[in-house]
């Protein structure tokens, strides 16, 4: 029995308001992005040199993998979780499946054209998401692991071609200008894709460093973006997408989306989803955020020259999958193998580009 307890957003969460996704229709013929952290999508193989000691099946957690447990977990319930979970091939089937759900509801069925996740361990699980999909015509999946500690990286799947190798830009961070490197987290994923027309398409996934780390960090890989953006291509289409880890009260503060990503780029929720709450409900502030965010470049905006545009009244929050919704609380409801909704503490967000 699977038996990690994850905690579920409290009563006091306010149920965000009805978000455009629900009655929007996609124009066609367009291209939906969409972008989703689909929270700890795990193999159940042990990595001996990965932190992915929770997310093993029972029988595979030997002494020196409890051991392990103890010693890197500071807090008794994360080292029992680690120590008596049982992350069997049956629960990642259904998570699996409930992912696939959650997918297909998208674009009346036909799923994302381009689809960026985050927290996947790596390639290999990520093809048996895309195995699910299989109906769908995607091509192979794009991942490239990461030094990640937690063995989480940032993957890609796509009905579009390849132009040009993936590449994975690893971050470093100066801290209080000690060069001072922190933990290894996720690089910066880039492909180069393309569309229908042979437009090139570059993209770029995310997954900044978490709430756990000061505001500086997120702070220096959005400045990483935008240098990433400024070497390509005066002319070239760019999209960025994946989970910023920026809360509400944070933006507000430093002013991130204003200053920082909207000098290179037009942002998700302040193109559109005027009524979206969030996609992430944040427990510590008691608030929801937009930590999962689409950037568009500036020349893919209605008074630029690319030959594809964005749609901002496309920009949604995708959560209509009766897995989605946390029935007590509204909020996003997440994966237990003993209860009849989760799938993912996030909801993904998406949007439309079409050709001018």
């Amino acid at each position: 029995m699977f038996l990690i307890t994850y905690l579920s957003l409290c009563s006091c969460v306010t149920a965000p308001k009805p978000v455009f996704g629900q009655d929007y229709k996609p124009p066609a013929p367009s291209i939906t992005v969409m972008t989703y952290n689909v929270e700890n999508l795990f193999d159940t193989d042990d990595d001996p040199e990965r932190n992915d000691d929770s997310f093993l099946p029972l029988s595979k957690k030997t002494a020196a993998i409890k051991a392990a447990c103890r010693a890197e977990n500071d807090r008794d319930y994360r080292v029992q979780q680690c120590i008596s979970s049982d992350w069997s091939d049956n629960h990642l089937e259904l998570k699996l499946k409930r992912l696939a759900h959650v997918i297909r509801r998208v674009k009346d069925g036909k799923g994302p054209d381009i689809l960026f996740v985050q927290e996947v361990e790596n390639q290999q699980v990520l093809d048996r998401l895309r195995v699910v999909l299989g109906d769908l015509g995607y091509k192979p999946a794009i991942l490239i692991e990461g030094p990640d500690e937690r063995s989480i990286d940032v993957g890609i799947i796509t009905r579009f071609d390849l132009e040009g190798p993936v590449k994975l830009h690893h971050q470093n961070f100066v801290i209080n200008e000690n060069l001072k490197e922190i933990r290894p987290t996720r690089g910066i994923l880039e492909a180069t894709l393309k569309l229908p027309d042979g437009q090139l398409l570059t993209v770029f996934g995310v997954h900044f460093p978490s709430q756990g780390g000061p505001t500086e960090l997120r702070r220096q890989a959005l400045l990483r973006i935008n240098e990433l953006q400024s070497v390509l291509p005066k002319d070239r289409m760019a999209i960025t997408a994946g989970d910023f880890n920026i809360t509400s009260e944070e933006d507000a503060k430093e002013r991130y989306a204003a200053k920082i990503m909207s000098r290179n780029w037009a942002v998700s929720h302040l193109m559109g989803c005027k009524d979206c709450d969030g996609t992430y409900y944040y427990g510590r502030t008691d608030s929801w955020s937009f930590f999962d965010i689409i950037l568009v470049s500036k020349n893919m905006t209605e008074t630029g020259t690319a030959p594809w545009k964005v749609v901002p009244h496309s920009v949604r929050i995708e959560n209509t999958s009766k897995y989605q919704i946390n029935s007590r609380s509204g909020g996003p409801s997440r994966f237990n193998n003993k209860s009849t909704d989760g799938v993912s503490d996030h909801w993904p967000i998406a949007l439309d580009i079409v050709t001018r």
